[in-house]
């Protein structure tokens, strides 16, 4: 779980993000990054990965892989799962997320 003041909690920031950040991805996340004085995150999950119990396995999952790799970077973050991530085992998802964060930092 993120600490509460490393989270993007309103939806004007998300949205912020998704509009002005640098967009990277692969077939299971999508991440926008953009530049910011502190690191923040959120997890958005549509309908379309799944019923609620998928959806939140797979947010957990992406939450976890956050929190053990946001404290390094000082940008605002939001990761969004693709239907493929519902089928994803642990480490391909942690992996996917860890690149696709990545490359978005680095362009941001």
């Amino acid at each position: 779980m993120l600490p509460r003041a490393q989270r993007l909690t309103g939806p004007k920031d998300i949205r912020d993000v998704f509009r002005t950040g640098a967009k990277r991805g692969n077939g299971l996340v999508v991440c926008y990054a953009r530049k910011s004085d502190r690191p923040r995150a959120a997890v958005v999950v549509s309908n379309a990965v799944g019923n609620a119990p998928t959806r939140n396995r797979v947010k957990r999952r992406l939450r976890h892989a956050l929190a053990m790799t946001l404290p390094q970077q000082s940008v605002d973050l939001v990761v969004r799962a693709l239907p493929a991530s519902a089928h994803a085992s642990w480490n391909e998802l942690a992996s996917a997320t860890i690149d696709s964060m990545t490359r978005a930092v680095a362009d941001a």
